[in-house]
């Protein structure tokens, strides 16, 4: 009988511990079915904001660019009428520099010692200028950068000038139709960018680099009234004698390489046109090899446009 007693008594405590145990496997599972959507929902959540940011500043950047020179089908109707007729001067990987009357931009033999190259960012800033100031930060490289008026890239302005480059100006708008449309609407546009990027950086630019270059054939404002404006605001503008030619259409990573390497042997004063811009990714993948090329290349630095560089100018209009 005691034995009796002694096993049910047993059994039962056997039975107990197997439904605690049931009871608490129920609660882990029903926790877990709780605690792991929301999770999931958690981190979709998150990577949805981290793409519509994305998506937001994207699409910000297209209609910038959309305002300013027309839609896909405007543009390529376009190129399709005037695909035979001269771009804007210097846009043309093609030209060979040393064959162009520009200031500064002297052949090799011309100077002894250090070449210098400057590297010159146009458009921006987008969606890639933190990729491109990360890599020139890796590298520990400083560039220029000539950029529009955009109020939600404040941060970058900021960035730019905080890491030790130069700060240059592009047009606020780079509307070709408004900027070039008189010396005012030049001056009027020069003020406002002038003005903006100092409320955003503290920082008064003093360079200045025409949308299409100074020797650009749309302006119906006489370039050398432009020049003066600058002149007497002592602004330098800069144009380019080595393009990365990443204004193509098709440009890979590969050929804005070969564009900028290439040519730079050329010139021991080198200022190289690149652009920022949210359709400009393959610029960015080409950066890096872009400068490890460069710092292989004897007695050849690079540095950012600063009060002591010689300006490259091309011919102006008449």
């Amino acid at each position: 009988m005691a034995y009796d007693k002694g096993g049910r008594k047993s059994e039962k405590v056997l039975y107990n511990r197997r439904i605690r145990r049931l009871r608490k496997f129920i609660l882990i599972t029903v926790a877990a079915a709780c605690l792991i959507p929301t999770l999931i929902c958690i981190i979709l959540s998150i990577r949805f904001d981290r793409l519509k940011t994305d998506y937001n500043q994207t699409k910000a950047d297209l209609d910038w660019y959309r305002e300013r020179f027309g839609d896909e089908m405007e543009i390529l109707a376009e190129e399709s009428e005037d695909k035979n007729s001269p771009g804007a001067f210097g846009e043309n990987p093609d030209i060979d520099y040393t064959d162009v009357d520009v200031i500064g931009a002297q052949n090799p033999e011309d100077i002894e010692g250090t070449r210098y190259v400057y590297l010159t960012f146009d458009d921006g800033p987008s969606v890639y200028t933190e990729e491109i100031l990360d890599i020139l930060k890796e590298k520990d490289v400083k560039a220029t950068f000539f950029v529009c008026g955009k109020p939600k890239y404040e941060d970058s302005y900021k960035r730019i000038v905080d890491e030790g480059h130069t700060l240059g100006m592009h047009s606020y708008s780079h509307k070709y139709s408004d900027i070039y449309a008189s010396p005012e609407a030049f001056h009027d546009d020069l003020k406002k960018l002038r003005v903006f990027l100092y409320e955003n950086t503290d920082t008064m630019s003093k360079y200045y680099r025409f949308p299409g270059g100074s020797s650009n054939n749309v302006s119906k404002a006489d370039m050398n009234e432009l020049v003066g404006i600058l002149d007497n605001e002592d602004i330098t503008f800069f144009d380019w004698n080595v393009s990365a030619g990443d204004d193509k259409a098709g440009a890979t990573k590969d050929v804005i390489c070969a564009n900028i390497v290439n040519n730079i042997p050329k010139f021991k004063h080198c200022i190289v046109l690149m652009h920022d811009a949210a359709d400009k990714k393959a610029t960015v993948e080409a950066l890096p090899e872009i400068i490890d090329a460069i710092n292989g290349m004897e007695d050849t630095v690079m540095v950012p446009i600063t009060d002591d560089t010689l300006p490259v100018q091309h011919i102006k209009n008449n």
